[in-house]
């Protein structure tokens, strides 16, 4: 937790704690010059420390101001107007938003708890100091703004609770509703005997009164049994509780003793004996409530060590990160040389064995080079290289879905011919031509068996030329000789022998040109 200096200013003097994950000594300063100066030599010992203001006097004044439910930027302007109305001549006010209410067919309404301090004057010698000596305040509280956290933190329940404890200032009586802040009553100790039940001005009187005056201010009702809690801080109050039960008032009177309240709220017993502000104090260094009064311009500095702190936090974060990355690497790089040296030591391991074994080997009758370039041709040679093979599974295919056709002969050219008539009246590759390799096929036929219809045998050889341009391996086909052409423009010859015929046949000839596969060489 982060270190910080509490203080609690009183009309009696300033106590002042240390905070550092706990409540630490607490020295006391007395409400004079003297004081003043050896407040500001301690402040000078700890330059930069955070500083808590806690006002314990009576000049506080709290008040309910039930107001309409706006909009953020429109409530906090009417939360400033209505400060400045109510509290027109002090800086410290606050107001904190406690309940909502609404009603159906009604303006919903929000309850706000304003709070000030009345006069300053006990107040501000000592934050003067502070400011001057430029000290980052984190706000000014008023001592019963702390008295909710200890109920939390002691379990205690109820509607209506009155809270009594006594501090340095005096007798502190402070009131909640369902465990929210609603007033509190500061009653200075004139005597040593004060918490006795004796006498007009004795505490017990005094909390009978605020029980009355609960009534008065319509905060409780008549009948309505209020809580009576005494935190006694040095065991000086089980007489008061015993008087306050017995009072003729609906109360319930219960104490709370040191070492209860050591134990639950984690307080050094060292410091509820060194002085009655250790409770508050403490209560304040670890919850510090909602209702800061200090105004916007004093908590400057603390926003501004707060920004700085944050950026520390931050740069310590990336240089944390920076070296974490930086150590990686390092690891990174030293695996990657021993893995490198373990390479070379196995490479130069290799080469001496592959020279071991190279001493022996006849001597070669090419040099390796040579040997590289043929290998490597010869791979070139083969991966252009072609065969028949893709034009007789396109051709067989066909051929199973058309009985009646009979292949006589089949030829196959790889060639950069620009059709198949070139691919086939020249042997290899065309002189002259540059182009993509091609596969071209010549198929040699006929209809079998033929008895002499030749329309059906053309019609049959135009599917059968159809089927195989439909193959998506086929680029082109083309039907070369037909054995009747029935072209409209062509005279019709021939004879009516039908042995002539059927010796003849329906013979027919067409060329087959294949797609080349993506990626091919060219």
């Amino acid at each position: 937790m982060n270190t910080r200096l509490l203080v609690c200013i009183s009309a009696s003097g300033v106590t002042v704690a240390l905070w550092k994950s706990g409540l630490g000594t607490c020295l006391r300063f007395d409400p004079d010059e003297a004081g003043e100066a050896e407040f500001s030599l301690l402040l000078k010992t700890l330059p930069g420390v955070p500083v808590l203001f806690m006002v314990d006097t009576v000049d506080e004044d709290y008040r309910l101001e039930a107001l309409p439910r706006v909009g953020a930027a429109d409530r906090r302007a009417m939360l400033d107007r209505k400060l400045r109305q109510t509290y027109r001549t002090s800086p410290f006010v606050s107001a904190r938003l406690q309940r909502r209410s609404r009603v159906r067919g009604q303006r919903s309404d929000d309850q706000f708890l304003l709070a000030a301090l009345t006069e300053t004057s006990t107040v501000l010698p000592w934050i003067e100091i502070a400011t001057e000596l430029r000290m980052p305040i984190a706000g000014v509280f008023t001592a019963p703004t702390v008295t909710p956290s200890a109920v939390r933190s002691l379990g205690l329940t109820g509607r209506a609770q009155l809270i009594v404890s006594r501090h340095a200032a005096g007798m502190r009586q402070t009131f909640l509703r369902d465990g929210q802040f609603r007033f509190s009553r500061l009653t200075p100790l004139r005597g040593t005997n004060d918490t006795s039940a004796g006498g007009s001005g004795g505490a017990a009187t005094e909390i009978i009164n605020t029980r009355m005056y609960l009534n008065a201010l319509q905060a409780t009702a008549a009948d309505e049994v209020v809580d009576v809690i005494l935190l006694d801080q040095d065991d000086s109050l089980e007489a008061l509780r015993e008087t306050v039960a017995g009072a003729q008032v609906p109360v319930r009177a219960r104490r709370i003793g040191r070492q209860e309240l050591a134990k639950r709220l984690k307080i050094p017993l060292a410091a509820l004996e060194a002085t009655p502000d250790a409770l508050p104090l403490h209560l304040l260094g670890r919850s510090p409530p909602a209702e800061n009064l200090a105004p916007s311009a004093l908590l400057e500095g603390y926003r501004v060590h707060q920004a700085g702190r944050w950026l520390m936090g931050t740069a310590a974060g990336v240089a944390v990160v920076g070296s974490v990355w930086i150590l990686l690497n390092i690891t990174a790089v030293q695996r990657v040389d021993a893995e490198s040296a373990g390479l070379a030591r196995e490479t130069a391991q290799l080469q001496a064995t592959y020279a071991e074994l190279t001493r022996q080997f006849p001597a070669s009758p090419a040099p390796a080079q040579t040997l590289k370039l043929t290998v490597d041709a010869f791979d070139h040679l083969r991966e252009r290289a072609r065969t028949p093979e893709d034009l007789f599974a396109v051709v067989s295919r066909q051929l199973e879905m058309h009985p009646t056709i009979s292949l006589n002969s089949i030829a196959w050219r790889h060639s950069r011919a620009p059709d198949a008539a070139t691919a086939f009246a020249t042997v290899g590759s065309p002189s002259g031509v540059d182009g993509t390799p091609r596969q071209f096929g010549l198929l040699s036929g006929e209809i079998t068996p033929f008895r002499g219809d030749y329309r059906t045998a053309v019609v049959t050889i135009r599917e059968f030329a159809e089927d195989l341009r439909q193959d998506p391996r086929v680029a082109e086909i083309k039907i070369l000789k037909l054995p009747l052409d029935d072209s409209s423009r062509q005279a019709l010859s021939g004879s009516t022998n039908a042995r002539v015929e059927q010796q003849v046949g329906a013979q027919f000839e067409m060329s087959v040109v294949l797609r080349e596969p993506e990626g091919t060489p060219r």
